[in-house]
């Protein structure tokens, strides 16, 4: 490892993101008419620069942007919300144009069908129901973009020297966030005010959330969970004796941030993680063992923090019989279903959509999703959630807070069954990527990328993850660069 390069891509990573934020930030002032597409552009240019000079410090400085943009518009009162809808298309063009020797296509299969079954249900479902030109045509470019982007990655060949420089970057940044998280714990008032963000007010439990540099704690709970989770990979592959510490000071920004979801996918993919390695060689076992341990004893020294969690799930996912037999009423009555914990509404709704439009659902942009609520669908008055909290039209944030009843929601089984087909085989080239041998990166990188992947697919129960950016990028991008690791792996073996 040459730490001069690595210090020279975080630079490199660093500068780019600084110039696409502050370039977006005077190109959206400039043109105040068109402001937003403007900013959108300008950075998404710089970006796509900066990947067709470094491919891999590009694609970091991308994900990056795009996890701090949120910020960015709050200091700079800008609007660079197009950011991903501009760059996705520019690193497409410059992958073909300048970095074409790089490529290398993946072989169709059985995850190509299942997203082709999965598209052609969404879209018939959508033509079936009459659903405006405006709501399905941006309903599909938001569901396509994550998509685009594992493409884009996966398609792409790197060496171990790029990896290992962008592993470290990458957690070099998040180790940097942790941190001000940690300290905002401590002193909330004096970092928030350093940062120029507003006084941090939701609360869990006894304790007021912390969400470091970002605006929102789900933000700083997925990010430390994310980088915990290399870090784990890393104490199996080597047992390197700082790792696991580590991990666990990562885990209680998570902890900290009041995310439940976040904890509980950990939990799952060390338990998933261990299964795979106790497959491959029963040394392991040993390693995992201290690993349990550690988690184990983690979680009883934070049982007070978590016992209030654990509480307010109980409390808000339990929903009483007469409200279930209501959404599957004929005629559901919304004044009976006001009071119930929107995510159970939204999986009782889509398998009430799924009876009611067998085998197809109502369409893009009508449950679930982003657009659902930007162009309010009239779906949710028909099964009487339209008075529900977090749903209802003049408030409905809650609306995107799941993926799996979007996709049955709108595609309906036939959907389900292509997007289950599809992610079902990526989950499987991983874990069968999670055996492969080769460097020390290269196996931290592919166990990795298994265990953020069960995380995300826990996560996906209560959460748009997949589709809602800037995580759905950067969970896509670490499924795309693992396999096509693998894949490269695999060429080499046999002679490719």
């Amino acid at each position: 490892m040459n730490p001069r390069q690595t210090l020279a891509s975080f630079g490199l990573v660093l500068g780019a993101v600084l110039l696409a934020s502050v370039a977006g930030v005077v190109a959206g002032r400039i043109a105040p008419g068109s402001g937003a597409v403007a900013a959108s552009l300008v950075a998404a240019a710089v970006l796509a620069a900066t990947f067709a000079w470094r491919p891999l410090e590009g694609l970091l400085a991308f994900l990056l942007t795009a996890l701090l943009v949120d910020t960015v518009e709050y200091w700079a009162r800008a609007d660079i919300r197009y950011l991903d809808e501009a760059t996705i298309p520019l690193l497409a063009v410059a992958d073909v144009v300048i970095h074409h020797r790089r490529i290398r296509l993946p072989r169709l299969g059985l995850r190509e069908a299942g997203l082709a079954v999965f598209l052609v249900a969404a879209l018939a479902s959508t033509f079936l129901n009459a659903v405006p030109i405006n709501v399905w045509l941006p309903g599909l470019v938001l569901l396509a973009k994550g998509v685009a982007f594992f493409y884009l990655v996966v398609s792409l060949r790197f060496d171990a020297d790029e990896l290992r420089r962008g592993l470290l970057v990458a957690f070099g940044f998040a180790l940097a966030i942790t941190v001000i998280g940690l300290v905002e714990f401590l002193a909330p008032d004096t970092v928030r005010g350093a940062f120029g963000l507003p006084p941090s007010s939701q609360q869990r439990g006894d304790v007021t959330v912390v969400t470091s540099i970002f605006r929102h704690p789900a933000l700083y709970g997925w990010l430390t969970a994310f980088a915990s989770l290399f870090l784990y990979a890393r104490f199996a592959i080597d047992r390197a004796p700082w790792a696991l510490p580590l991990a666990l000071l990562m885990n209680v920004g998570t902890l900290i941030s009041g995310r439940r979801t976040p904890l509980i996918g950990i939990v799952a993919g060390l338990m998933v993680g261990a299964a795979r390695q106790l497959r491959v060689g029963r040394d392991a076992a040993r390693t995992w063992i201290a690993v349990g341990a550690v988690v184990v004893l983690a979680a009883i020294l934070a049982l007070p923090f978590l016992s209030s969690q654990v509480r307010a799930t109980l409390t808000d996912y339990v929903a009483p019989p007469e409200l279930i037999r209501e959404i599957f009423s004929p005629d559901p009555d919304p004044q009976v279903l006001r009071t119930m914990q929107p995510r159970i509404g939204l999986y009782l709704g889509s398998v009430a959509i799924a009876r009611d439009n067998f085998p197809l659902g109502e369409g893009i942009g009508r449950f679930g999703s982003h657009m659902s609520r930007e162009v309010y669908s009239p779906v949710y008055a028909e099964y009487g959630m339209d008075g529900m909290y977090g749903i209802a039209e003049m408030w409905p944030i809650a609306v995107t807070d799941t993926f799996w009843p979007m996709i049955l929601g709108e595609a309906g089984v036939l959907g389900l069954i292509g997007a289950g087909l599809f992610f079902a085989t990526i989950g499987w080239e991983l874990w069968r990527a999670a055996a492969l041998g080769g460097s020390l990166v290269v196996r931290v990188l592919l166990l990795g990328a298994l265990l953020v992947f069960v995380e995300t697919l826990v996560r996906s129960l209560t959460s748009s993850v997949f589709v809602a950016p800037p995580i759905a990028y950067w969970v896509f991008g670490v499924f795309g660069l693992a396999l096509s690791v693998a894949r490269a792996d695999g060429d080499a073996t046999s002679g490719g």
